[in-house]
């Protein structure tokens, strides 16, 4: 069953159609070098996911941040032709999460929230994370430690906002955003190049991040449920 009214055909799911295939070519590239392709799949998976909260009439705030998670994507495709691409995505991702920090926040209280208990063990989980690897990552990522903490410290705020709005689909895109950076961090700053199942890390990152960006998506739309199948 697609999720928004007018079929396969139609705008909406035909939006979150090319969005998902996007999605699927891009885990096919892998670690091979950037091509013209390879930045369009990883920046359109998401940005896609933009162009649909416009069509779907979300708020702004979710627009605003899937389309700097898609610009922070776009940086990190390209990072290899220059070391400074990496740190504007971190500062792409950063302004993603505060925007998203910002909606959840805004957003009305969920008429069904997930009970307390799992809020709570969900928050517990996520500033264990937050905090372990703040104090892994600050001596490993050298210059860019001070840049590296204030982004751990943007997405703990993200995770304790989705919490705080309690939706279950919104709790488990932040949760996942967060799984996928953790992951992320760890490929790129603790773990040696001959680590064993290193080379799942990069599918491990992508699928739980397109997983985030959706998940929080149609969670953030079920507050606006004229626009749902």
């Amino acid at each position: 069953m697609l999720p928004f009214e007018g079929g396969v055909t139609g705008t909406l799911n035909g939006t979150l159609l090319f969005s998902v295939l996007l999605a699927i070519a891009y885990l096919f590239y892998g670690h091979r070098r950037s091509t013209p392709l390879k930045v369009a799949a990883k920046t359109l998976s998401v940005g896609l996911l933009a162009l649909l909260s416009v069509e779907a009439g979300g708020p702004w705030l979710l627009t605003l941040a899937l389309a700097l998670c898609a610009a922070g994507d776009f940086f990190l495709a390209i990072e290899d032709k220059d070391e400074r691409f990496f740190l504007a995505g971190l500062v792409s991702f950063l302004a993603g999460h505060i925007a998203y920090v910002v909606l959840f926040a805004a957003l009305p209280a969920s008429q069904a929230p997930l009970p307390q208990v799992a809020l709570g063990i969900v928050g517990v989980a996520m500033v264990a994370i937050a905090l372990g690897m703040g104090r892994r990552l600050f001596g490993a990522a050298a210059e860019l430690r001070w840049p590296v903490m204030v982004y751990i410290a943007a997405i703990l705020a993200m995770g304790m906002a989705a919490i705080w709005n309690g939706a279950g689909l919104i709790v488990a895109g932040a949760a996942s955003f967060m799984i996928s950076d953790t992951i992320l961090a760890a490929d790129r700053f603790l773990m040696k190049p001959d680590t064993a199942g290193r080379q799942f890390a990069g599918p491990a990152i992508w699928i739980t991040y397109v997983a985030a960006q959706v998940l929080i998506l149609f969670g953030v739309l079920a507050a606006y449920p004229t626009v749902m199948a």
